[in-house]
């Protein structure tokens, strides 16, 4: 199986699009993910620069303005369709809403089913704080409803809000991994969705766990002979770490030192 290393334009949208994805490139990535509005930008320009760089392009929906789910769904699933038809790598969406009821997330993630067949991309939905997947806890449910449902991991969020690195939950894990067709690489725990430095010793248990389970989402695709797993490490900027000056070279670093230390430590 060959795992490739996408990087994130999150933190770098204060440069052009151009260099960042050249940047990137340089770095040893060999695609990127951008979180791209429909409605507020030129997305067919943002994938033509993807083309022109030889970058694969992965779409991020980002999160919808509040609302009530009968306004929101819409708009979800008109900006999931254009998206769509720039036909990305595939879309990792933000979906859904953890105050919503089962019934009206389950509009959400059908709807993108229903979209992700007609034009052939895999949409995976993100496991995160605030989307209907915002807690391991609550996963089954779903699971079980819509079975076909596939998700991005980012199982950071997950210890945040069990203020835990999962230990009495692993079960729900299991059942999780084989939806599991996209990796977010950034280690989370118990007091947030990001430790402030992952080489840091004092956050080795940390890292160790998440280690775990990103092994066994690629352990599971290489059971089912998946030709291609994409990792994009997605340390974050500022609110997500402190804002000091060098908060953005700390986060490309950060997210540097993951592509790395996965590359070196993964067995594929």
């Amino acid at each position: 199986m060959n795992i490739k290393y996408y990087g994130t334009v999150w933190g770098m949208k204060h440069l052009p699009l151009a260099d960042v994805l050249q940047k990137l490139k340089a770095s040893g990535y060999e695609g990127a993910e951008i979180a791209l509005d429909p409605d507020l930008v030129d997305i067919k320009a943002a994938k033509k620069l993807f083309t022109d760089n030889g970058m694969g392009f992965i779409a991020q929906l980002p999160y919808p303005k509040d609302g009530k789910p009968n306004e929101m769904l819409p708009a979800y699933l008109s900006k999931l369709e254009r998206l769509l038809q720039l036909e990305p790598v595939m879309i990792n969406a933000h979906t859904g809403r953890d105050h919503f009821t089962f019934e009206q997330n389950l509009e959400f993630i059908g709807g993108a089913d229903e979209l992700s067949k007609k034009y052939g991309v895999p949409v995976c939905h993100e496991t995160h704080r605030g989307r209907f997947s915002y807690a391991a806890v609550v996963m089954d449910k779903y699971l079980e409803a819509f079975p076909q449902t596939k998700l991005t991991a980012d199982f950071s969020h997950w210890c945040v809000v069990a203020e835990s690195l999962l230990e009495n939950q692993q079960h729900i894990i299991d059942k999780v991994v084989p939806h599991c067709h996209y990796i977010h690489a950034r280690v989370g725990y118990a007091q947030g969705a990001q430790v402030p430095d992952p080489a840091s010793p004092m956050y080795e248990k940390e890292l160790l766990q998440h280690t775990k389970w990103w092994q066994q989402i690629v352990g599971h695709h290489l059971q089912y002979k998946t030709a291609e797993l994409i990792i994009t490490p997605e340390f974050g900027p500022p609110p997500y770490m402190l804002p000091t000056a060098d908060a953005l070279e700390r986060q490309y670093n950060m997210n540097l030192f993951m592509k790395d230390y996965l590359s070196k430590t993964l067995i594929v």
